[in-house]
């Protein structure tokens, strides 16, 4: 079944405007809702007041990554071609996570280990990469303007990334209401992230959408 189109649908601007987001500036805004609202009601959780269940969180993280994982060959720890072993990948991630989230307490440990490790040396990874390859930071400080910003986004999203795994894998060695800052903080530095992504798209399309 088809849909009516009605005149004023089309002599509306705004009703026929599309969203220029990108796939990978939609996918961070989620990662950065994500860690937003569970930095901020960690603080209630610390305190008893709000039930809370660690296996389900590392698993809807997982779901996420592999959804980056299979669409766009972005995995945590660098971008790779679109392969089946990718998809394959990105699909096993997905199968755990959603284990872990329909049956808390069967993959508990293997989990959490796993969601630290990704944390912390995906971090560690994409800020060797920023650094070292030629064609990120070390050309990006040249241009002064929304490149510049974009390279303090990756810097702050990656060390916080890092911090957050290995508060994962080594739980004691901090509070959770210092977990729930760094949580907040990596939120909002995901939503920076997507603002400085999408900002240098428009900026510099990518070559075969000009």
């Amino acid at each position: 079944m088809g849909y009516a189109s009605h005149p004023e649908e089309k002599s509306d601007p705004v009703a026929r405007a599309e969203s220029d987001l990108s796939l990978e500036v939609v996918i961070l805004l989620v990662f950065g809702v994500f860690m937003l609202l569970f930095g901020l009601l960690l603080f209630r959780i610390h305190t008893g007041e709000l039930p809370y269940a660690p296996d389900s969180t590392y698993g809807l993280f997982l779901v996420i990554v592999s959804f980056q994982i299979v669409t766009m060959g972005k995995t945590p720890f660098g971008d790779l071609r679109r392969s089946w072993a990718v998809i394959v990948l990105g699909v096993c991630t997905a199968v755990i996570g959603m284990a872990a989230c329909f049956i808390p307490g069967l993959l508990a440990e293997p989990v959490r280990i796993l969601v630290g490790i990704l944390l912390s040396a995906g971090g560690a990874a994409l800020l060797a990469q920023l650094f070292f390859s030629e064609d990120k930071a070390r050309l990006w400080l040249k241009i002064p303007g929304i490149l510049r910003h974009l390279t303090v986004a990756c810097i702050i999203v990656y060390v916080v990334s890092i911090v957050l795994g290995l508060v994962t894998l080594l739980p004691g060695i901090t509070t959770d209401s210092v977990t729930a800052v760094l949580l907040i903080v990596y939120g909002v530095g995901f939503f920076y992230l997507a603002w400085c992504i999408q900002k240098a798209n428009r900026l510099y399309p990518p070559e075969g959408t000009q």
